[in-house]
């Protein structure tokens, strides 16, 4: 790999961290027996030589469907001239184009659902969508459902861009990885989790494979986005999910010793990759997205997709763009969450009763900007909810008063799943009597 940043990529390979690759075509010829099918990066283009006729049919029915069809299903597995074509070996011929990475997968008693989705209203294109599962593992009769859910969420809701590639396979490998149109999950017993990975790890298309981010040096460029994807999608699919994935953690860390700027190369990390990878960077985007508001958030985030997609963007080339796009100068939030370190903290200092209405004083105790949400809670059990964006803290103010109804207050409690607060103690005001 070569870019213009480093010139020639040296980073060695060591596992945690992932690979930085450069945009590719592949034409692939993979042989294997006659009883093993083979799922990859890029289209099947001799689908009708190695398949059966009526398994074949079944997968371009599926091309065009909204409904899950079993291209292979459990009456199917065991009988080999069920679903290939009967000869000694088969070789399986892909093609991609413009992709980071090839990967393929084979099984003989595997089963395999498949839909389709409308990804481009605009152009009518569809992505058709796979799961290639071992029965055994029962969660995995839901993953074509959660996959597709993904894929027609991520083309027109978040972060509404058509799936750009034809295909995306689940693959049942006993691992939680993501490579260009295929991931690589493990069975879990939790429905929750089941979604929360399959969603989590779908959403990579867009970030690093898209995009081509160096996650070598910078692993929040994807993983960040790839965290967002995860809380925003998973409730998305099942509303009774509240996905909290790292918040605890990002609280817990930040101020200690361990804790880095997120801007810290990733190498250079040790005990704080986790977080800064994940979660803050995470929450950093969630943040901006409730302060711009989605009009100004998704023209922001477009104009970094447009600009840099099959290139190699870096983290400066992610904050101007979204500077550019939205209008607005987002430098100082950028300068707190990715170049700082600093204690995410608020505390409720006051409460003042003027009439029907109550002024709440929130202190930032720490230096990273959090959004405000408060719950109040009247005598009667009625809540009320009021909300303010880390835009509050835009001034470099560390405090801010927020007026709300002052009727029958039982308590004040400030937070929600996605504020890292350190201390809790002084998120709660009730009155005296």
């Amino acid at each position: 790999m070569y870019d213009d940043v480093d010139g020639w990529n040296r980073i060695p390979y060591l596992g945690r961290l992932e690979f930085y690759n450069d945009f590719c075509d592949f034409k692939a010829q993979i042989t294997v027996p006659a009883q093993q099918v083979v799922w990859a990066t890029g289209d099947l283009k001799n689908g009708e030589v190695v398949l059966q006729p009526a398994i074949y049919s079944k997968l371009m029915a599926a091309e065009q469907s909204d409904q899950i069809i079993a291209v292979i299903d459990s009456t199917d597995v065991g009988h080999a001239t069920n679903i290939t074509r009967d000869n000694p070996v088969n070789t399986w011929r892909f093609e991609a184009k413009n992709v980071t990475d090839f990967v393929f997968a084979c099984s003989d008693h595997y089963l395999w659902h498949s839909s389709s989705v409308l990804v481009d209203y605009a152009s009518g294109r569809r992505t058709r969508v796979d799961a290639a599962f071992n029965p055994i593992h029962k969660d995995f009769f839901e993953v074509a459902s959660f996959a597709k859910k993904t894929v027609d969420l991520m083309s027109h809701v978040f972060p509404k861009w058509p799936f750009p590639y034809s295909h995306e396979t689940v693959f049942d490998g006993l691992d939680q990885m993501e490579y260009p149109m295929m991931v690589n999950d493990n069975p879990l017993e939790d429905r929750a989790e089941a979604i929360e990975l399959t969603d989590h790890e779908i959403f990579h298309t867009m970030f690093p494979f898209y995009m081509g981010t160096n996650e070598t040096k910078y692993a929040w460029m994807d993983e960040g986005w790839a965290t967002i994807g995860e809380w925003l999608i998973s409730p998305m699919i099942d509303t009774t999910i509240v996905d909290e994935y790292g918040i605890g953690a990002t609280a817990s860390l930040a101020g200690s010793e361990k804790d880095v700027p997120t801007m810290t190369i990733s190498t250079e990390m040790s005990q704080s990759y986790f977080i800064n990878a994940y979660p803050k960077p995470g929450l950093a985007y969630l943040y901006v997205k409730d302060m711009l508001g989605d009009d100004l958030f998704y023209k922001g985030l477009h104009h970094y997709i447009a600009e840099w997609h099959g290139k190699h963007p870096i983290p400066f080339d992610f904050f101007y763009c979204m500077n550019t796009g939205s209008g607005k100068n987002l430098n100082w939030f950028w300068k707190k969450w990715f170049f700082e370190t600093g204690v995410a903290d608020m505390g409720i200092t006051g409460v003042r009763i003027a009439g029907a209405t109550a002024y709440v004083t929130v202190q930032l105790k720490g230096s990273l900007p959090l959004p405000i949400d408060l719950t109040i809670t009247d005598k009667a059990g009625k809540k009320t909810k009021v909300h303010r964006s880390v835009a509050v803290w835009e001034k470099g103010n560390t405090r801010t008063i927020i007026p709300v109804p002052a009727k029958n207050i039982k308590e004040i409690v400030m937070g929600d799943a996605h504020t890292p607060d350190a201390d809790k103690k002084d998120n709660v005001w009730k009155p005296l009597h």
